[in-house]
């Protein structure tokens, strides 16, 4: 594997696809808006803050690596990346890497924002980049997967709201598990976003939930490496 050609096709990428509607829309405009109508509202909303802010990566990265791989596919542009002198595996990590900077950058302006109605310090700055970095690593191969999936490209927007919005509810983003049934915390705990939130949590403000951190970063990294061989398998599949 080439870091060079890695970076050539994520420069690409980020070219191309930055101001596409799917990336402003969903992958700015929603999170940030979520994030500053739940600060105004609340006022005080540390304890909302890393719920917030994995909605943010959430949306951000699987809306800018949906958004390429939907214009790619619809244009038959995806097949001449494929039959570039480039593996299948650089061409995935480029996208999950594309996809995890727009959504760490979507993620670093929704924590500006929440600094200013928090009223604890964050915990631990380095635990928190930790958990931003692996979060948007694990979101963008899912969101890469899911596109992969779809049959048709133009349904892969649909197919992710479909996968994103109930994560918001069953993660502990917005409620803590801890107010539900033992069956709900069953379900957060089969939620990737769960161990986002968690992590987060736990860097921001010193404690967690349901997922010991420790936990909570090994999933994220074991997530990340999943979705990328299979949207490696996938990519073989259709081509």
């Amino acid at each position: 594997m080439s870091p060079l050609k890695v970076l050539t096709i994520a420069e690409k990428e980020l070219r191309e696809y930055l101001l596409k509607p799917g990336s402003i829309s969903w992958g700015v405009v929603f999170p940030v808006v979520f994030t500053l109508a739940f600060a105004v509202r609340f006022g005080d909303v540390d304890h909302l803050a890393p719920g917030l802010l994995s909605i943010s990566v959430l949306f951000g990265t699987t809306s800018f690596v949906s958004s390429s791989v939907i214009f790619e596919r619809r244009l038959r542009t995806f097949e001449r990346l494929l039959v570039a002198p480039v593996s299948y595996l650089e061409i995935v990590l480029a996208k999950v890497l594309t996809g995890s900077l727009f959504g760490l950058f979507v993620g670093l302006v929704s924590l500006l924002f929440l600094r200013f109605f928090m009223v604890y310090p964050i915990w631990s700055i380095t635990l928190l980049v930790v958990y931003l970095v692996l979060s948007a690593v694990a979101f963008s191969a899912l969101g890469l997967y899911v596109s992969l999936v779809v049959e048709n490209p133009i349904n892969a927007m649909t197919w992710l709201n479909l996968i994103r919005l109930p994560m918001m509810f069953t993660s502990g983003a917005i409620v803590s598990l801890l107010l539900f049934p033992r069956w709900f915390i069953a379900v957060g705990l089969l939620t990737p976003m769960t161990y986002s939130v968690d992590g987060l949590r736990f860097a921001m403000l010193h404690y967690y939930d349901v997922v010991n951190p420790l936990y909570s970063l090994l999933v994220l990294l074991l997530l990340a490496m999943v979705f990328v061989y299979l949207s490696v398998t996938r990519i073989e599949h259709l081509y």
